[in-house]
């Protein structure tokens, strides 16, 4: 009989890959925040997925199945697809108006509205402990986003809007979970090329000036694409409550781009503020773990 449990080797490699996705996402970030300066977000946005689209078919197709093609739940899926593709946009907006850490940051709050959605969308449970610490986390994000002068509200507002567009994400990821991973990914690139390819690009293509551009370009579609490889392979190999706090390692690659490339050191309520948000979704994820292993019984 096939024995389901991960190894511990399969552990070890599961965690390998995560954080080798979360590194290779703070690399496109990094690589899009750059671009912008000469390039607006939107065809940042297109070309780094774009660049992955024309892979992903020749995968797709090597796997031979037609089926992938096809889901039991268009709307939804079509739903993720759309969101998906603004919500790129609108997190290459918020790391072209912010240092990469408070971006980064204000992007974790996804994980403290995911519940909130889940709860009103899905019907899901939120119990008196989550919603302490989803308070708790929030004050963190205030912290951050305090009119303090410091920090750019455009940016704080992009940064913020794309968090919530992440967590509709996450929140109807759920709701696909009977669906192949592989068709949700498709589809989501697919719609990531045509709406800024069809509503942007005619306004904002702009000439790749230089090779370090092209190289920058050749970079963001790349990093992104075997992001995510590295990110559906770790989630075979581990279970998500292992996996998803691996996640706020993306604060380090970040605090360090900002510091090498843009010689900018994150201020004291990037920590707090990060700290805080962080400590109430670990707590979050131990209790949404907690509660899966209690229904299982």
């Amino acid at each position: 009989m096939l024995d389901l449990k991960p190894h511990h080797e399969n552990l070890l490699k599961g965690v390998g890959l995560a954080l080798t996705a979360f590194f290779l996402f703070s690399v496109m970030s990094a690589a899009a925040k750059f671009l912008s300066d000469t390039h607006h977000v939107a065809e940042i946005a297109f070309y780094r997925n774009a660049i992955f689209l024309l892979p992903l078919l020749f995968y797709i197709r090597s796997k031979k199945n037609k089926n992938l093609f096809k889901t039991d739940k268009p709307k939804a899926v079509a739903f993720r697809a759309i969101v998906g593709s603004i919500s790129l946009i609108v997190t290459y907006s918020a790391f072209a108006e912010l240092p990469m850490a408070d971006a980064t940051v204000l992007l974790f709050a996804s994980s403290i509205i995911t519940p909130v959605i889940v709860h009103f969308a899905l019907k899901e449970h939120i119990g008196i402990y989550r919603c302490v610490a989803i308070l708790i986390g929030l004050s963190g994000v205030f912290l951050m986003a305090a009119p303090t002068g410091a920090v750019n509200p455009i940016g704080v507002v992009f940064a913020l809007s794309a968090a919530t567009m992440h967590a509709m994400m996450y929140s109807t990821l759920r709701y696909l979970k009977t669906e192949d991973s592989l068709t949700v990914t498709f589809y989501f690139i697919l719609a990531g090329v045509l709406i800024p390819g069809i509503f942007f690009m005619p306004f904002v293509a702009a000439p790749i000036l230089n090779p370090l551009e092209l190289g920058l370009f050749l970079a963001l579609g790349v990093s992104g694409g075997c992001a995510q490889l590295c990110l559906a392979n770790a989630h075979r190999h581990a279970p998500a409550s292992l996996i998803a706090p691996l996640n706020y390692t993306g604060l380090i690659w970040a605090t360090g781009f900002d510091i090498i490339i843009w010689k900018t050191i994150p201020g004291w309520p990037v920590f707090i503020g990060g700290g805080i948000i962080i400590a109430s979704s670990l707590f979050i994820i131990y209790r949404e773990n907690k509660n899966v292993q209690i229904n299982k019984r």
